[in-house]
């Protein structure tokens, strides 16, 4: 779904999406799968740039950090972002730009090189910034009795390199 930014007007414009929306079908199931989100955007111009902010809620599946197990992770991120219309750069052109810090809850800044926003690819982003670095279970209890769990069958290997196997019954007369 292509925004053209210069559309909005003063007031800035809503924006609402769900899995049931037909806007962005299959946008996010590489990162949450079949569950259901929840989007709520709100685009208003700031001058000669355009801020989003909003909110993202899901959940995405993961394996927890402590135990290993498979869990359903909270997504709750916000969206607070700039967006900055500018023409490509020369290559020669010198620009810096500061290290995100995405703890923060100021804004980020994104550049464009054109008006037209791929609100699809944009949300995508948005929703994978907010994935948890190390995933933990909910329930502090019974992560730690899934990671300390004693296995019942003890399967034993083989020991040493298998070409030595061969050699096991291996008789010779002196």
């Amino acid at each position: 779904m292509i925004i053209d930014l210069n559309t909005i007007d003063a007031e800035g414009k809503d924006y609402h999406f769900t899995q049931d929306s037909d806007e962005l079908v299959g946008a996010f199931k590489d990162l949450i799968g079949k569950a259901d989100y929840s989007i709520n955007l709100f685009i208003s111009p700031l001058g000669n740039t355009y801020q989003i902010t909003g909110a993202v809620k899901s959940q995405y599946p993961e394996r927890c950090s402590r135990c290993g197990s498979d869990i359903d992770v909270p997504l709750q991120a916000k969206i607070n972002e700039i967006v900055v219309i500018e023409k490509q750069r020369p290559r020669n052109t010198q620009g810096s730009q500061s290290q995100p810090n995405f703890e923060s809850d100021g804004p980020q800044v994104t550049y464009l090189n054109s008006p037209d926003l791929d609100l699809e690819e944009f949300l995508h982003e948005m929703m994978a910034a907010g994935f948890d670095k190390y995933p933990k279970c909910s329930d502090r209890k019974k992560c730690d009795e899934q990671r300390y769990e004693v296995v019942d069958e003890v399967i034993e290997e083989p020991k040493g390199h298998p070409g030595f196997a061969a050699l096991k019954n291996f008789k010779t007369k002196h």
